[in-house]
């Protein structure tokens, strides 16, 4: 699993959103992010003058290939500019939420082949 740490400076003439502004956005964008393949999980972030997004992808191709100039237009574009992205192998997810510990099918794979 691969996971990507995008960020962005949020323009600062940019008007300030209000609760539910920030609640119709969220619900309209959600769609936008459900079935996009290779994407496990998306995160909204933001904090002050920076926000951006948390990113779980089952691998590196899926992520990448979401990525692509367009969407970095649209981002810089639509809400600021200096877009950054990190990509992080991801081999482990405990979800407190759910109760799940997902390993990567690439951590268990290596462990299986050394274990032969």
């Amino acid at each position: 699993m691969i996971t990507a740490l995008v960020t962005f400076d949020l323009d600062p003439d940019r008007p300030e959103i209000s609760p539910k502004d920030k609640l119709a956005l969220y619900e309209a964008m959600a769609p936008k992010y459900q079935n996009v393949p290779g994407m496990i999980r998306k995160y909204f972030m933001g904090s002050g003058d920076v926000a951006g997004g948390w990113y779980e992808w089952e691998t590196m191709e899926h992520a990448k290939a979401y990525c692509t100039p367009a969407w970095h237009q649209f981002i810089t574009t639509t809400y600021g500019p200096n877009l950054k992205i990190e990509y992080f192998d991801c081999p482990c997810v405990i979800d407190n939420a759910s109760g799940e510990v997902c390993i990567a099918p690439e951590v268990r794979e290596a462990a299986e082949r050394d274990a032969s």
